[in-house]
C-alpha cells in the first residue's frame, strides 16, 4: 500500500485521548480513543467513534511522563481515512492549520519527546540486538 502521509508518524508512547463529538446546537460528548501513532500534523486511533470521512472535530491529548503531562485541550481536526482491519476501524486525522499557535506548539513539544524517546529506544534495542549490554 502507498503512504499517504507528508511525513513519518511516531508510534504512541503513553499518548491518551478524547475526541470531542458534536451533540445538538451546544455540547459535546467526549469519548475515549486509542492512539496508534501521532506526530505534529496528525494521529492515528481507534475506536467507537461516530465519524465519518471530512468530518471535522475537537480532540484532546495527554502525554504522561514522569516530569509532569503535556497536555492539548481542544485541537481542531479533520479525518482524512478510514480503514477497516481486523474488526476495527482506524481513523487517520489531520491537524488543521488554523489551530491557535499555542495548541501547535504543544502538539509540537508532544512530537518530539515522542521522538526523542522512540530514538532511545530504538538505539537500546540496537544494542541488545547486537548482543552488547548498555554502559552502566
Amino acid at each position: 500500500m502507498q503512504e499517504r502521509r507528508s511525513r513519518q508518524r511516531l508510534p504512541s508512547i503513553r499518548v491518551t485521548a478524547r475526541v470531542g463529538i458534536k451533540r445538538g446546537i451546544i455540547g459535546r460528548d467526549w469519548l475515549t480513543v486509542r492512539v496508534l501513532d501521532f506526530s505534529n500534523r496528525g494521529v492515528a486511533f481507534t475506536g467507537d467513534v461516530p465519524l465519518e470521512h471530512g468530518d471535522r472535530f475537537q480532540m484532546s491529548l495527554r502525554l504522561s511522563t514522569e516530569t509532569g503531562d503535556f497536555v492539548v485541550e481542544k485541537a481542531t481536526a479533520t479525518i482524512s481515512n478510514i480503514r477497516d482491519t481486523a474488526g476495527r476501524r482506524i481513523y487517520g486525522a489531520r491537524f488543521s492549520d488554523d489551530n491557535p499557535s499555542a495548541t501547535c506548539d504543544s502538539l509540537d513539544r508532544i512530537e518530539g519527546i515522542v521522538k526523542r524517546y522512540k530514538e532511545l529506544s530504538s538505539r537500546i534495542f540496537s544494542h541488545r540486538s547486537e548482543g552488547k549490554t548498555p554502559a552502566r
